[in-house]
């Protein structure tokens, strides 16, 4: 048994978050149970895991106080998850009308051997409009014998109607000191010996799960590597030092952190995190940190399919030396940027260009050069790591048909000339200009084209690529 189930609360007392503990406890040393709850709150915080404790207080047999025994049949029987009277269903998986009207027809029955029936909906959110309707009226007219328990992690999805038939209740994001005292519970129960500050820096990792933070103090134990080496965090990599040499456009000091990073093998989202928790607090003590936190987040969010993994983090580097700049040059205080919506799109989910041969044809290559901004712009929602390559590449030619791309570097050109790469950009080009993708050749740059490129030297590419891109952008 995972750690998470072995160690799952099992009476209100033992909830995790001290304000469900209280609503819970004041709810059930009253006389009159609500017939419907709605939990709402972030995943991992234990929804599930209250809704089931609720289904063993309404039924236990030998109930203590307010609370459950978790000794006699019944209570024995819903914790392992054989009770037929508790349901648990997966709106996820569940969320049509005929599902709801099923269950409308069901609960009408008797309980077989519980007192109540208990009907655990778990992302209730995912529900359609027409089962919502039919569970709207189950919740009016619900049979004396039932309780519903929803669960969403979404609240803001919940017709008002359903949310007003429920009593609401918040599980908040847990502190990190309240995560250390599940931690240490779990340390306690299994004779492990962690240190209280290994214990807060998995719970900070977790960022608002007991779950995930279980998880990973298993992962520690089972693999006998320590937390630091669990969640990639190398001595030589200080995310502060690192915070500070991007706020301070010390793009050099920060690409050689990110190499070191990438030679050691280090999770480099675990690495973009502690560095925007960095920004958190510096941003609850008042420093005007917003903008330095959009870009860390993302970088984040473009690690995930970037073609270089480190490629994000380089980017942002060379783009805030790059502002801070131009800010300077020009004396003007730098805005503070708003990143768009990260979205990915297929490439064969574009609209289809109608033919026009005319505009095409009238094409120069300063036109194109004065829609590249525009051309990068088209291809950013595609691909982030696309766009990041193009932007070490410029216009040198163009015949009214082909567009000839200057590349600096071997590595950036044999990742763009891939197929996939190469349709975003011929299909972006099309876009911008009006007309059918427009055919791309790749040239290596004369100034600098040399022998091939061996894979030992990719690391050093890479960097020299994005002080290439800083002198570009600095022009």
């Amino acid at each position: 048994m995972t750690w998470y189930l072995k160690y799952r609360p099992q009476t209100i007392a033992q909830l995790d978050l001290t304000s469900i503990r209280e609503q819970l406890g004041g709810i059930f040393s009253g006389s009159e149970v609500p017939h419907a709850f709605l939990f709402t709150g972030p995943r991992g915080v234990g929804k599930t895991s209250a809704a089931r404790i609720i289904a063993k207080t309404l039924n236990c047999q030998k109930k203590k106080k307010s609370e459950p025994c978790n000794e006699c049949d019944m209570c024995v029987s819903i914790t392992a998850g054989g009770a037929l009277d508790i349901v648990e269903i997966d709106a996820a998986s569940n969320r049509g009308i005929d599902e709801i009207r099923d269950l409308r027809e069901k609960i009408r029955l008797a309980p077989l051997a519980a007192k109540y029936k208990v009907y655990i909906i778990d992302e209730v959110h995912m529900l359609t409009t027409e089962a919502f309707n039919a569970l709207l009226k189950t919740l009016e007219e619900p049979p004396a014998h039932v309780v519903f328990v929803l669960c969403t992690t979404e609240l803001e999805k919940i017709p008002q109607t359903v949310v007003s038939r429920c009593t609401l209740v918040k599980f908040k994001r847990p502190s990190v000191e309240e995560m250390v005292v599940k931690l240490a519970q779990v340390v306690e129960g299994e004779k492990l010996k962690l240190s209280s500050d290994q214990l807060s820096l998995i719970a900070k990792s977790a960022q608002g799960s007991f779950r995930d933070a279980i998880k990973i103090l298993e992962q520690v134990t089972l693999s006998g590597q320590s937390v630091a080496q669990i969640l990639g965090i190398l001595e030589s990599a200080d995310p502060v030092e690192f915070v500070t040499a991007v706020a301070n456009g010390d793009s050099p000091k920060a690409l050689e952190m990110i190499n070191n990073l990438v030679e050691q093998g280090a999770n480099l989202r675990g690495f973009i995190e502690r560095c925007v928790e960095q920004l958190r607090e510096q941003l609850l003590a008042g420093e005007p940190v917003l903008e330095l936190i959009a870009r860390f987040e993302q970088a984040y969010v473009r690690t995930r399919d970037s073609a270089v993994p480190q490629l994000p983090l380089e980017i942002l580097a060379i783009e805030k030396s790059v502002s801070s700049a131009n800010s300077s040059s020009s004396g003007k205080k730098e805005v503070s940027p708003h990143p768009e919506p990260v979205k990915e799109m297929e490439v064969e989910a574009l609209p289809v260009q109608e033919k026009k041969i005319t505009k095409l044809l009238d094409s120069n290559l300063g036109e194109v050069e004065s829609k590249w901004a525009e051309v990068l712009k088209a291809v950013r929602p595609q691909n982030h790591s696309v766009e990041a390559l193009l932007r070490s590449t410029r216009p040198i030619g163009f015949d009214g048909h082909k567009l000839t791309l200057e590349v600096f570097y071997k590595f950036h050109k044999d990742k763009l000339e891939s197929d996939r790469c190469r349709n975003i950009i011929e299909t972006a080009l099309g876009m911008v200009l009006g007309t059918d993708p427009v055919p791309v050749d790749l040239q290596l740059g004369q100034r600098i084209k040399r022998e091939e490129v061996s894979a030992e030297s990719i690391d050093e590419d890479i960097v020299k690529a994005a002080e290439e891109i800083f002198k570009v952008d600095a022009i």
